[in-house]
């Protein structure tokens, strides 16, 4: 392996045609690259939940010591599906039956733990957290769904892989909802037809690599240019500042702050054929807002991308020289 973020810059500068990226430094585009084409957002979608959990918050309608049962959270769970991240958060925190709704948002947004993702999204309401998006005028982004129920979609229309691809390449996207709110409310109320899914998914190899690539691109798109914008807007005027600081608290970003940064908010996300991220960072003097999307179809290279991917992304908001670096892989 041994892969450094240069060798990410050598694949930018090499694969810009499977690449986009938008940086705004102040007040200025200073890179739009594909800026406009869409893209499968993966865990980068989370920063959406966030958004809307924040707002529901600052109204009053969810209170962050609420108690939540961990058992109504499993219920969005599939094992071995999520690198670790739900398991990470349950181990860190030892909770016994229960946790806060604010752990719960920190265990979406830090750990990036679908479970916790699935249980905002039923909890808030998906209706809602869309709606939510459009009055924020995000018109170049798909419409949210639950991340859970597509991972048990193969193992819900098949027993076999070739006959699951088929009857899964076909579908409209109406038809794509409809299936998908089926599995939520199985997974929802019906545990044991669930785990029956979750089984047969593994027994059956009903997600392999082929089934994943068609899942990747049927995940909520959009674009780095309106994720550069977002993160931006959430500061300038989508936020107040109240609301800035609880989005601090449960982004991943708090740990990652100098001693010159106000605000630094960060979520990345990645299947086998996507690398996705968008970053804010805002300093006494500055600001630099960045989106990067990476498709890499045949997932020659995820292995190590996804190795360097969180640094690059980093030192691409701090180090002046490197960012300039990452503009010039763009414009040269």
């Amino acid at each position: 392996m041994n892969k450094s973020k240069e060798d990410l810059l050598t694949f930018v500068m090499k694969n810009k045609r499977d690449i986009s990226a938008t940086m705004i430094e102040n007040e200025d585009v200073v890179l739009d690259w594909n800026g406009d084409q869409k893209t499968p957002l993966a865990s980068t979608v989370k920063l959406m939940v966030l958004f809307h959990f924040v707002k529901t918050v600052s109204s009053g309608d969810t209170k962050l010591n609420e108690k939540v049962a961990l058992s109504d959270i499993e219920r969005f769970y599939i094992d071995r599906t999520d690198g670790g991240a739900h398991t990470y958060w349950l181990e860190v925190n030892g909770f016994s039956e229960h946790a806060t709704i604010l752990d719960v948002a920190k265990g979406m947004m830090q750990f990036s733990s679908n479970a916790c993702t699935d249980y905002l999204i039923d909890r808030l309401g998906l209706e809602k957290i869309n709606d939510q998006m459009k009055q924020a005028g995000l018109i170049e982004h798909d419409e949210l769904m639950p991340l859970t129920p597509m991972i048990l979609w193969s193992a819900y229309v098949s027993d076999h892989e070739q006959d699951a691809l088929k009857q899964m390449s076909g579908v409209s996207h109406e038809q794509y909802k409809s299936l998908m709110s089926e599995i939520f409310n199985i997974m929802k109320s019906d545990p044991e037809h669930k785990k029956i899914l979750e089984e047969k998914t593994m027994e059956k190899d009903l997600l392999s690599f082929h089934i994943q690539s068609l899942l990747t691109q049927k995940m909520t798109k959009s674009t780095t240019n309106q994720y550069a914008q977002f993160m931006k807007r959430l500061h300038d005027e989508l936020l107040t500042t109240e609301e800035k600081s609880l989005f601090s608290q449960i982004v991943l970003g708090e740990t990652l702050k100098t001693e010159k940064d106000q605000y630094i908010w960060y979520k990345s996300g990645a299947t086998l054929f996507v690398f996705t991220a968008a970053l804010y960072r805002k300093t006494d003097t500055s600001s630099i807002s960045i989106s990067l999307f990476i498709n890499d179809p045949k997932a020659n290279n995820s292995h190590w991308i996804e190795e360097v991917f969180n640094e690059f992304m980093l030192t691409a908001a701090g180090d002046q020289n490197f960012r300039q670096r990452l503009i010039q892989a763009f414009t040269k």
